[in-house]
């Protein structure tokens, strides 16, 4: 059974892979497309995993200077506090 805190990563990623494809198309998109694909890596590692002991991202570090007009970077660094929260059973 996915829990919904694995269906907030899975929202993120499909947001993130948006972001990616945008910048492919020289489109205005969030971050960098180096940023975006470290942050899809580390969110992918974050949904297989699903443990703050075992893998924690660090992408929300790199990302909390860049300008945030459509809230993505929020999103992205409160889904990684939340993750830290996490308890495995």
């Amino acid at each position: 059974m996915i829990s919904s805190f694995e269906l907030l990563l899975n929202d993120a990623l499909k947001k993130v892979l948006y972001a990616i494809r945008r910048h492919e198309r020289n489109e205005d998109a969030p971050l960098s497309i180096q940023a975006l694909i470290q942050v899809k890596k580390e969110l992918e590692e974050m949904i297989r995993v699903m443990d703050p002991k075992v893998f924690m991202p660090g992408y929300p570090r790199f990302i909390l200077d860049w300008p945030d007009e459509d809230g993505l970077i929020d999103e992205l660094v409160n889904l990684a506090y939340q993750y830290g929260k996490l308890r495995k059973n």
